[in-house]
């Protein structure tokens, strides 16, 4: 019980501090990315610049709490006895904040669905728990790994047994944010994966995956991920 609760701790600190430097720094620069070249118009991927062994060397500014939401953002250390999924919990959330869909006027909410195993073990439903995106509640739908319908997911996050290959072939075209943690995640077509690289939680984005739903991400999210493309 006494790790769960710190890893509830854990998930809203994280949560507040990245959704506070997305939203300052999203003032600064109102441009959103919905496609590949307005990312990198030159061709080249951008993302944080690694320093000394591997480690995302992030721009921050003079600010305390930008530089601690940083710290926390670009490196979040799994320590011993850390919940993992945790900070993966308050990421999906944020995920959602910082994406826009196509015609959200016509929605009452915002869905992240889970489709398969659920890993998260109530992290997810307390990150989320009387929050909104967008001006909207944010509700959590469970799915089976079947072939269950997928309609009215905003966001589709894959547990360890879904059906990735068949599910992101029904969803080519549709505005569903894609997310998982399975190996490669990204580069097999989904959207946005998260990984554990040396201890710490981050994610790669698959823009190409982003543009093809139509959807929009911030580029002060990009900012925070790791670019990466299909290899499907």
């Amino acid at each position: 019980m006494r790790l769960f609760e710190e890893g509830l701790e854990l998930s809203a600190l994280v949560e507040r501090l990245l959704g506070n430097w997305l939203v300052t720094h999203e003032s600064e620069s109102q441009a959103h990315v919905g496609t590949p070249e307005g990312h990198a118009a030159s061709g080249r991927r951008r993302g944080p610049r690694r320093g000394l062994d591997g480690m995302v060397d992030c721009q921050m500014s003079a600010w305390t709490g930008v530089l601690t939401a940083l710290a926390i953002v670009c490196y979040l250390p799994l320590a011993a006895g850390t919940p993992e999924h945790a900070v993966k919990a308050a990421y999906v959330y944020n995920f959602a904040k910082f994406t826009e869909w196509p015609n959200t006027e016509a929605l009452r909410h915002l869905t992240v669905c889970l489709y398969g195993k659920d890993p998260f073990g109530g992290f997810l439903d307390e990150a989320i728990r009387g929050k909104q995106a967008h001006g909207l509640p944010v509700w959590i739908r469970r799915l089976s790994a079947g072939d269950e319908p997928l309609d009215g997911c905003q966001v589709l996050f894959f547990g360890s047994n879904a059906r990735i290959k068949s599910a992101l072939s029904r969803l080519q075209g549709r505005s569903i944010l894609t997310v998982g943690e399975l190996e490669g995640f990204a580069e097999r077509g989904g959207m946005i994966g998260l990984v554990v690289d040396r201890g710490s939680v981050r994610f790669d984005i698959n823009l190409a995956a982003i543009a093809a739903a139509r959807l929009q991400v911030s580029s002060r999210l990009i900012e925070l991920g790791r670019v990466v493309g299909s290899t499907r």
